[in-house]
């Protein structure tokens, strides 16, 4: 490899290591290294800012404008209360109740993490009333966000989508997100039978009606609807059936609705805009443009022939599965971890039809979304910030055992994928 190569993948290593180490945006440090690159391989800064999602960062901020309507007014607190109120005494369907709730928000297009931040807290707190071991309900409940993740719909599916046309290969958004969709349900279900959930079954035929008795009021039920939180609920429809029924594009509809209901409603402004996800938006625009920098000096190129290098496609196949675990599990951002291993796939297959790259998507992202849940991510932050203190230290050696088991088991358990198709 030649010099700038090797710099812009030391630059990047290091970004990343500054941003953990100072708990500062990933986007904040590789924006200022996409620039040092550039001047050291000579790239005229205009090609450097050519790698700036404007699409991405619009269908960002669109979907969480109008979720963030659906969010304050209540909307989806309330859909939350329903599944428990559905679940009628069984506690073992808690967990699945809001793994669904997680799945379908995630699925019309809520940032997974943010999905997560919307479900988790209530999740927890049904943990605690119900006696459900809090990992159990947060590994389920975040198997649901990674379910919906993938959508067409969602920004993480954009993403990839995004990263795909850049490096110049082909895939199939609706098998990505079915097969994930799938892997996700499966490993939901190992983590419910692993984690206690057939204790809960078998306890929640014993307890049905005592639990009935005893739920508590704030679950119960919830006050009328204000027309605030109908309007939001009438948007997210509206929005549903304009994307997938007319195919109007998701960051128009999503722009529209949440500005109707600011006109109509009128929230305070300025909330409203300080709560939208700008530092997604400066951690994806930063990946993005890096990436960009990335095939401006050939990195990415000198990467794939190195790949290339490794006799057994599947061996090369099985050490980016394997990098992306290990990154995943160290870094806080779903999206920043899509932003490196997205292209590293592509080196490893250059040439790749849509079935075999669809497929090796999937092998990567499955591994990559199951050790999320790591403590040291932002889904394990979220769930040790919701759970009580004198249980925080078993729940943090659970879900690091979890995300360390799952780390090093999928990456050649999900081989059989690529294995598949032919590889």
């Amino acid at each position: 490899m030649s010099l700038p190569e090797v710099l812009s993948i030391v630059l990047l290593v290091s970004a990343f290591g500054l941003a953990m180490w100072r708990d500062v945006n990933v986007g904040l440090v590789v924006l200022p290294a996409a620039f040092v690159m550039s001047a050291i391989a000579g790239i005229p800064k205009e090609e450097v800012l050519a790698g700036f999602p404007a699409d991405l960062v619009v269908l960002i901020l669109g979907v969480m404008y109008m979720f963030g309507h659906a969010q304050r007014s209540g909307a989806i607190d309330r859909v939350v209360r329903l599944v428990v109120r559905l679940s009628r005494g069984r506690d073992w369907f808690l967990p699945w109740g809001m793994f669904l709730v997680a799945a379908v928000l995630s699925a019309i297009g809520t940032l997974p993490s943010a999905t997560v931040a919307v479900v988790l807290p209530m999740a927890m707190r049904i943990a605690r009333t119900r006696d459900v071991d809090p990992v159990l309900m947060a590994v389920v409940a975040c198997g649901g966000a990674g379910v919906g993740g993938f959508s067409p719909l969602s920004p993480w599916g954009a993403l990839v989508k995004e990263l795909a046309g850049k490096l110049d290969v082909t895939y199939s958004p609706t098998a990505l997100f079915a097969g994930l969709a799938i892997l996700n349900l499966l490993l939901a279900l190992i983590a419910f039978c692993a984690l206690g959930g057939l204790r809960l079954v078998r306890a929640s035929r014993v307890r049905r009606a005592a639990s009935r008795d005893s739920e508590v009021p704030v679950l119960r039920g919830a006050a009328p609807a204000t027309p605030y939180e109908t309007g939001s609920l009438i948007g997210l429809g509206v929005f549903v059936v304009a994307v997938l029924g007319f195919g109007v594009p998701v960051s128009f509809v999503a722009l529209l609705i949440g500005l109707a209901l600011q006109l109509v409603f009128r929230p305070d402004s300025r909330r409203v805009v300080s709560e939208l996800p700008w530092s997604v938006v400066l951690l994806t625009s930063g990946i993005m443009v890096y990436v960009g920098v990335l095939e401006r000096t050939g990195t990415l190129k000198a990467i794939a022939e190195h790949l290339g290098g490794i006799d057994n496609t599947l061996l090369a196949v099985l050490a980016v599965s394997y990098l992306a675990a290990v990154f995943a599990t160290v870094e806080s951002s779903t999206v920043a971890v899509l932003g490196v291993v997205v292209p590293l796939a592509a080196a490893v297959l250059p040439h790749a039809d849509s079935a075999r790259f669809t497929v090796l998507l999937i092998a990567v992202c499955a591994t990559i979304g199951a050790v999320a849940i790591s403590p040291l991510h932002l889904g394990g932050g979220l769930i040790l910030a919701n759970t009580e203190e004198a249980d925080a230290p078993r729940v943090f050696r659970r879900l690091m055992a979890w995300s360390v088991g799952a780390a090093l088991v999928l990456p050649p358990a999900l081989l059989v994928l690529p294995l598949a198709t032919g590889l």
